[in-house]
């Protein structure tokens, strides 16, 4: 009978519970944030936020598909859905379905664009992190 291997904490098993958990933990600070007042802050922190969630979902799903890859794509989704607000479509399918507001925003806004790449970069961190990986040795005095 031999004795099974321990799960490494960056496997994908892992990696997909790490980031289910912090796409939760995002979304809830996210709807926190819709209780106080709207002022450009809270405006910015939600963009922040909302390319995290993005990110933590698709690695959720794909962890194979590595940090800079799914944060990547979260701020390609969040541009993408920004720039279509230029037009009407997400303005009427929130008028058909008010909280599609959420997730396809109201106007546009270039602000918003620095707080995607600023969440971009935020999710690549945090799934850094989350994988486990361990920092490189120091090299060994004397050695080249």
């Amino acid at each position: 009978m031999q004795a099974r291997r321990p799960r490494s904490p960056g496997g994908a098993r892992g990696i997909r519970v790490r980031c289910a958990a912090a796409a939760a933990a995002t979304l809830a600070v996210g709807v926190a944030l819709q209780v106080p007042e709207r002022t450009v802050l809270i405006d910015l922190l939600g963009s922040v936020l909302y390319v995290c969630l993005f990110a933590f979902l698709v690695r959720a799903v794909w962890p194979a598909m590595g940090a800079a890859a799914s944060a990547l794509s979260a701020l390609v989704i969040a541009c993408a859905v920004e720039l279509l607000q230029l037009g009407d479509v997400p303005r009427r399918i929130v008028e058909a379905f008010p909280p599609a507001r959420l997730l396809l925003g109201s106007a546009f806004d270039p602000v918003d664009l620095f707080g995607y790449a600023g969440g971009a970069m935020l999710a690549f961190t945090v799934q850094l992190a989350l994988a486990g990986r361990p920092a490189r040795p120091a090299p060994e005095p004397g050695s080249s």
